[in-house]
């Protein structure tokens, strides 16, 4: 059946939020209490002492990642994506391997995605860069990077959390954190450049908006995203495991919970030789007049280098009110190449469309563009850790987008 009233699963999750938030009070008490101790890795963005070369691992590492990832996974002259479910990736950037976003996708459901959080950790990244704290996001942070020694690339709450999640799940907290912010500071639209690495340029954090539900919107004209969702893989993946319900249930509260998270919403821009990828994991409502849409806007549109390739969230609470709107501006203010969808697998039910559900409304969407990019259009389960390679001096690089700022700069 069409889903026309899409408001009801987001009042579902409000509802079990709630509940969570009952069920771990104790646990923010604790939280609380003892962030002096949990913060002694902590780095502000200026104090940060970048991360040498790529190390080498031990030979079980090394064997995991073969396994996984395939030989010469690192080659410093490609950048590589593995996608693993919502927003999430394995990356291989300047032969560094970091993950972008870390959660093992699974909740009432599981066995959904080819890779597991023990596999995250056994493959020893060396940091993980944190587009916002909700648990769909960053979740498995703490267990990582408590298992990995992985720096942690996010906003000071979920530094927090990660640490107490290390500690909980019998890991080490002792990771360093790279603190970024919280919501509100630095304001949206600012852009931090970052050297997170020794050897590779630094990179451009911007500091922009979750996305949210405006009944404005409604009232200006906009319409509820409609599809038909996938359902059959939950009917068929369903989770019995009693502590992996209990722990994504607790979860469902991280960083705020419902809404704009705590420590803040953050796209990044990499850049390794000619190619430059962007990052981001929501895509918030930057419409003309929306609060800090021009300074935002303006941000996409100056990245240094021009952004090649854009690795963006198209599904979001905007949906309810604006359909993918937001998601199109984002992709029409960074005006990348080759653009690559995330956060529309199935990985909730309803809430989690399955990427087939809106591709077609996806594509009719970019046509809206003046100069719309090459989509490479992910589809679960089939992309799963389905790795995109790009060579970074491939000479399409060099070529830049009508209409941004960077391509009138040069």
């Amino acid at each position: 059946m069409i889903i026309r009233n899409t408001l009801r699963p987001f009042i579902l999750t409000l509802l079990i939020g709630s509940t969570a938030a009952c069920d771990s009070s104790s646990s923010s008490s604790d939280l609380a209490a003892n962030s002096a101790a949990r913060n002694r890795g902590d780095v502000s963005a200026t104090a940060w002492t970048p991360l040498p070369p790529a190390p080498l691992v031990n030979p079980e590492a090394q064997a995991k990642r073969d396994e996984i990832l395939g030989k010469n996974a690192l080659d410093p002259n490609t950048v590589k994506l593995w996608w693993y479910g919502v927003s999430s990736y394995v990356a291989s950037i300047g032969g560094h391997l970091v993950l972008l976003d870390a959660w093992e996708s699974v909740g009432l459901h599981e066995g959904i995605v080819p890779i597991h959080r023990e596999d995250l950790a056994a493959i020893q990244p060396e940091a993980i860069f944190i587009g916002h704290g909700h648990f769909d996001h960053a979740a498995d942070t703490g267990y990582i990077a408590g298992r990995s020694g992985a720096a942690v690339i996010a906003g000071q709450t979920v530094c927090d959390l990660a640490r107490e999640r290390a500690v909980k799940s019998g890991g080490n907290m002792d990771f360093p954190c790279l603190v970024l912010g919280g919501k509100s500071s630095p304001l949206p639209g600012t852009v931090q450049q970052i050297k997170v690495f020794s050897d590779l340029p630094e990179i451009n954090v911007l500091q922009h908006i979750h996305s949210a539900v405006d009944p404005m919107d409604l009232l200006a004209g906009g319409m509820p995203l409609i599809f038909v969702p996938e359902i059959v893989t939950y009917i068929t993946n369903l989770n019995t495991d009693p502590q992996e319900i209990t722990d994504f249930l607790q979860s469902l509260t991280d960083d705020g919970g419902v809404g704009s998270p705590n420590g803040g919403t953050w796209a990044y821009h990499f850049r390794s030789g000619d190619f430059s990828l962007l990052w981001h994991d929501s895509a918030g409502p930057i419409s003309d007049g929306k609060p800090y849409a021009s300074e935002i806007q303006a941000a996409l549109d100056s990245f240094p280098d021009c952004v090649d390739v854009e690795a963006g969230a198209i599904v979001g609470f905007s949906e309810i009110t604006s359909e993918l709107r937001d998601a199109r501006l984002y992709v029409e203010h960074s005006h990348p190449k080759l653009f690559i969808p995330g956060h529309h697998d199935a990985w909730a039910p309803v809430l989690g469309p399955g990427a087939t559900a809106i591709e077609a409304q996806w594509r009719a969407e970019l046509t809206k563009l003046k100069t719309p990019p090459e989509v490479d259009y992910l589809r679960d389960p089939e992309d799963y850790m389905r790795v995109r390679s790009y060579l970074i001096n491939d000479p399409r690089w060099k070529t830049t987008m009508p209409g941004s700022s960077c391509a009138n700069a040069l």
